[in-house]
Order: C-alpha cells, then structure tokens, then sequence
C-alpha cells in the first residue's frame, strides 16, 4: 500500500475504505481495463530513498506470480520463484517481510525450512513490523534472530490497512533491502476454504505441499541462557512428587482476552497432584506448586526452551486458549487441552493432531473425535462473542483427555 495522503485519508474512513476497495475490485475483475500491480517482487536498482516508490523490474509477462482477490477482504498473492529467478538471473536474494504476530511466524517456519532447502545459494534476510498493533508482535524479531535459515533481521514502521489485513504499508523496510533482493511478504490465505495455514504457505510460496502437516520447527541453543537454567532447577525441584506439569496460557492479544478463573483453576490442577506454571497473571503466586513466568525476564524462546527441557524431565501437558501455545504446543510434541473460547469457523487452519478442541460449537472441518462439545451450563458469557469455560469442566476433561 502506497505511503500517501489519500491512503491515509481511506484508512481513516473506514466507509471510504470499502467503497474504494469494491471499485477497485470491480475494475480489475470485470471491466479488465484497470490493473493493479502486485505490491510484490521488486528489484533495486540503486537505494531506496524515502519519497520515492520501488520500481518493479520484472517482465510483466513472467508467469511468476497470480493473484486471488475475492472482493475486497483478501487479496492473496502466490509466488513461483523459479520463474521469477529465470525472469531474472541476477537476484541476489530474498528478503523477507512480517508483520504477523509470534503464533503466525510459527505456522510460516516449516515454509522457512523448506524454502531454505530449495533454494541454498540465496540469503534470506528477514525485516519485522516494529510496533504492536492486533497483527503484528516485534517480537517475532528475536525468533528470527535464532532461525539458521534468516541471516540478518530488520525492522521497519508501518501500519495495516483497516480491512486488507495483507494490505499493509512497508515502504520504510526498504530502506535496507539491498540492491538485487526480491521484497517478499510472508502471508497467507486465511478462509474456511483453506485447508490449514501452513499448507495455505507452501502453496503461497510455491512448494509442494505436504499431505501431513508439519510441526512448528523451534531453534534452541545448545546451552540454556541462564534465567531458563535457574528456572529449570528451581522447578525440578519443586515438582519432585507431583504427577507432572500442567502450563497454563489463557490470554489472547488477538481477541483480547484474558481467562478471569485463573486462580481458581491453578488451585484446582494443583489440588490433583500437578505443578502448575502459567505466563499468564493472575494465579496463586504465594503456592510452591505453582510458577508464574515473568515475561519481562524471558524471551518468548527461552520459554520454549524451558518447556523443552522440562519435557525431558516430566510429564508435561499444556491448557490454552486459541492463541500462540497452539502452535507452540505442536511444536513441542505437547498434549494440549485447547480453550476455544468463541466461535471461529476457520478454526482448522490453526488445529493440530496433538490438541484436544473444547468447544461450544461443532466445527465440520475439524474431526469430530477432537472436540469436546461444551454444553451452555460449563461456561459463562464473557462478553457478546467471547465465552469463560467453568475451572470444573476444564478439569474434569483435561483429567479424562490428557491427565490422570
């Protein structure tokens, strides 16, 4: 999205906005003379200054990318590198562009990997949306930093448009994408007709796409730093005698949401024989069963890491809402009890074998031997949307699905 007036103008005018997106749409799918150029796939020819727009050097008649835009809500683009590297011999590598949050970055590393295994000669550097918005998490930075296959990372200010989540402003990544990169946006299609995210990105990326889904890929060092050193010994011992270790993460930045029972819950699952860590507030602190993770003194690596080392120790199990542990979950080969707290019927672009669905509402898309249909007298209604399972329920089908 071009950095001008008038599209600062639409996005503050969210009436404006979809009109303007519907016209654009109908000229560019039904009356054929308007073309819209992908915001993709540049070359540089000298350094990119500001002011200026990235000027697209590819034969326009290359097969190396098509673009899915039904209506306004998603435009989509799939990229064919090999054509675009035979269009243009002289690239000299990709550079990267998130603005997703931690949970998303996860879904994208198996692309990462196998992107990487296909094209080794080329250098991927990674450039990361610096500010937090109900997209993007700077911090997705850091985990760049520690995946072999990004060798340098960037950030860059930009904004997201009101309605194309896609759609966003990244001219400032290009003032360090280096001469001969291609500009890439990692993003996927995200519908009911998508089978699951991370097939949707090897898709999009054009890879062949893997009949089973494939796990999360987490880089860990080969020493612990040493606030994950101290926490492991320190929670070892403490969960000398316990059944095992149940990790709690019951907050949302996507939905907002933070689960209101955590320390009734936490004093349930403890009251069961297990060792209770949570990153989210609220819990019974006071409790040696229980841990709070400090995220002001852990990465949001390091605390995988952790998970990975206790793993080695315990039998660990996780409860969380829809939200990052998802996938962190499946990445760690961790049974899940998985809170999905309202109702979203693209839910199984998000599923993994490994998590157990609670729910009050029976997706078609998901197997049905994965949920747990969640009658009206387990939950309370948080808000019009937004649903709070009862601390009894959750452990009566964590105890019966993963526990005891």
């Amino acid at each position: 999205m071009k950095d001008t007036a008038f599209y600062r103008f639409l996005c503050a005018h969210r009436p404006l906005c979809v009109l303007y997106e519907t016209l654009r749409w109908l000229g560019h799918n039904i009356f054929f003379f308007v073309r819209t150029r992908t915001p993709v796939w540049y070359r540089f020819d000298r350094k990119y200054r500001a002011g200026e727009q990235p000027r697209e050097t590819l034969p326009l008649d290359a097969a190396w990318y098509r673009i899915s835009r039904p209506l306004y809500r998603h435009e989509h683009v799939y990229y064919n590198f090999d054509a675009a590297l035979a269009a243009n011999p002289g690239v000299k590598g990709l550079a990267l562009i998130f603005f997703m949050g931690i949970g998303d970055y996860l879904y994208a590393t198996p692309m990462i990997a196998a992107l990487k295994k296909k094209y080794p000669h080329l250098p991927f550097y990674g450039y990361v949306g610096a500010q937090f918005d109900r997209n993007n998490s700077p911090l997705v930075g850091k985990l760049l930093q520690s995946n072999p296959h990004i060798e340098k990372v960037f950030y860059f200010n930009g904004y997201r448009h009101p309605l194309i989540w896609k759609n966003y402003n990244y001219a400032d990544a290009f003032k360090n994408i280096p001469k001969g990169f291609l500009a890439v946006p990692v993003y996927y299609d995200y519908s009911v007709r998508v089978p699951h995210r991370v097939k949707s990105l090897f898709e999009t990326f054009g890879l062949p796409v893997p009949a089973d889904v494939p796990a999360p890929v987490m880089y860990f060092p080969k020493e612990p730093a040493p606030v994950v050193a101290e926490h492991l010994a320190d929670i070892s011992r403490r969960t000398a005698g316990k059944k095992g270790i149940v990790f709690l993460q019951l907050d949302s930045r996507g939905s907002n949401y933070v689960y209101p029972h955590i320390k009734t819950l936490a004093e349930m699952l403890m009251a069961e024989g297990y060792f209770v860590i949570s990153v989210t507030k609220g819990g019974p602190t006071d409790s040696p069963a229980y841990a709070e993770i400090d995220i002001k003194k852990f990465t949001i690596n390091e605390t995988w890491h952790l998970l990975s080392l206790l793993k080695e120790k315990f039998p660990l199990y996780v409860i969380a809402v829809n939200s990052v542990f998802w996938a962190a979950s499946a990445g760690l080969g961790l049974p899940n009890l998985g809170l999905q707290h309202w109702v979203d019927k693209k839910v199984h672009n998000l599923w993994y074998p490994n998590i157990e669905v609670v729910t009050d509402y029976i997706y078609p898309l998901l197997p049905r031997g994965k949920q747990i249909h969640a009658p009206a007298q387990s939950y309370t209604r948080h808000n019009k949307k937004i649903i709070d399972y009862k601390p009894d329920w959750i452990v009566k089908w964590f105890k019966e699905k993963l526990g005891d």
